[in-house]
């Protein structure tokens, strides 16, 4: 090893070893409301609150004057109408899901936002708050976003193709993969324990740490798509999860919005990269840069990995 991967796998081990809390996928949470209606204008609810390193997300909900709340009971004689508030102030970047499922089988599902954090009940459902979600779940949750940036690493190593066109094919390739579990996954077709995947994702995420480190022709460099829709099944469970997390029963309308905002996300990861190697047009520079990013991606890889392998057996 020489001493420029010396000092790059110094640098990722230490900044590591700093941030290890923060190296946990999936930090944040959007908060839940559930109301389910058991008797006509009575319901059962749960509430949890977002959470968020770093953000002030106390809330307050705050029910139709009409309503009696008592032991996770809300009785509303005239049935449930007008707003829901979850605090006079809120950080703007907070988010709660809200389900309501009534006594005719009907459901709602919408996101409230913290810049208003109000339930209207008869309003529409929100559509741009599945869009965020679905966003906040690639550039929150480290472990896809690790993964997409391992991926443009390996596809800017060569190739008989152009760069341009064999990041389009590898992203596709990884758009359609977990586009399609997702959708089979959310809707109940396919279901897999939630630790196995995880834990196939870290690996994932160290994979192409390794290949875009190591020298030479190999399958995932010659092939990055193939990679990428083999992975992309496991990464499509793993959205999946996330939305079952939440109580979601995903109708298409909520899979299709929550999915624009994965893809909106990776499109602009995919710029950033693209925007940031035209401003490195120094080859040394780039090995360097390079170097560095495959041990910080490694490193988080083998921690994800020993971690969440640790909780398989437990």
């Amino acid at each position: 090893m020489d001493h420029r991967a010396r000092v790059a796998l110094l640098f990722a081990v230490g900044l590591s070893a700093l941030v290890p809390s923060s190296a946990r996928a999936h930090d944040f949470s959007p908060g839940v409301l559930s109301l389910v209606e058991e008797e006509p204008g009575t319901y059962r609810y749960s509430f949890s609150p977002p959470v968020d390193d770093g953000l002030d997300l106390s809330t307050e909900l705050t029910f139709p004057a009409e309503c009696e709340v008592s032991a996770h009971r809300l009785v509303c004689p005239g049935g449930l109408h007008g707003d829901v508030r979850f605090a006079e102030r809120l950080d703007r970047r907070a988010q709660v899901v809200v389900l309501l499922e009534r006594l005719d089988g009907t459901r709602v599902e919408t996101v409230v936002g913290g810049a208003d954090p109000v339930w209207r009940i008869e309003a529409p459902p929100s559509a741009w708050g599945w869009v965020v979600i679905g966003a906040e779940h690639v550039l929150f949750g480290f472990d896809h976003l690790a993964f997409v940036l391992g991926l443009l690493l390996v596809v800017s190593l060569g190739g008989r193709r152009s760069v341009a066109a064999r990041i389009a094919m590898a992203v596709s390739a990884f758009t359609v993969a977990h586009s399609l579990t997702l959708a089979l996954a959310t809707l109940g077709q396919v279901r897999l324990p939630t630790p196995p995947v995880e834990a196939a994702i870290a690996a994932s995420v160290l994979l192409l740490a390794l290949e875009a480190l190591r020298e030479g022709p190999s399958l995932t460099r010659d092939h990055p798509w193939a990679v990428a829709f083999a992975f992309g099944l496991i990464h499509g469970l793993g959205f999946a999860a996330a939305l079952d997390g939440l109580g979601v029963t995903s109708t298409v309308s909520t899979l299709l919005l929550f999915n624009v905002g994965v893809e909106l996300a990776q499109l602009a990861v995919v710029a950033a990269v693209l925007m940031l190697r035209a401003l490195l047009p120094d080859e040394r520079l780039g090995r360097i840069g390079r170097v560095v990013a495959c041990y910080g991606l490694g490193t988080l890889g083998v921690f994800w990995l020993i971690d969440r392998c640790v909780q398989l057996g437990s």
